[in-house]
């Protein structure tokens, strides 16, 4: 399945850089063209449970690496996600959860 280019949208791309005090910090942001859903229907709620609800999947094609533990943002510059699992097909499939709002952190930049 070939990803395209209208579903995508530009998200940061960040590696934790450590845990400070419980909150996240990121090293630099890469931008990158990725479709992003919500998880919904297609994760196990038997594996996930309840953190169901504040799931995401990201669909991605490029070259980069996804790792989990790296932090995603979708709106704004402070990851809101972050990577728990990636599976390999055609595409990078990551599923990504939310990050406590007190726990985000700062460190990205673009």
């Amino acid at each position: 399945m070939r990803l395209r280019e209208r579903d995508k949208q530009t998200v940061l791309l960040c590696e934790m850089t450590g845990m400070e005090d419980d909150v996240y910090t990121w090293g630099e942001a890469t931008p990158i063209r990725a479709a992003v859903y919500p998880a919904g229907e297609r994760l196990d709620p038997q594996v996930y449970g309840e953190r169901i609800g504040d799931m995401r999947l990201m669909l991605f094609d490029g070259p980069a690496a996804l790792v989990p533990g790296m932090g995603v943002a979708l709106e704004g510059e402070t990851p809101g996600y972050r990577i728990v699992s990636v599976e390999r097909w055609a595409h990078q499939r990551a599923v990504l959860e939310r990050i406590p709002e007190g726990r985000r952190g700062g460190g990205a930049e673009a």
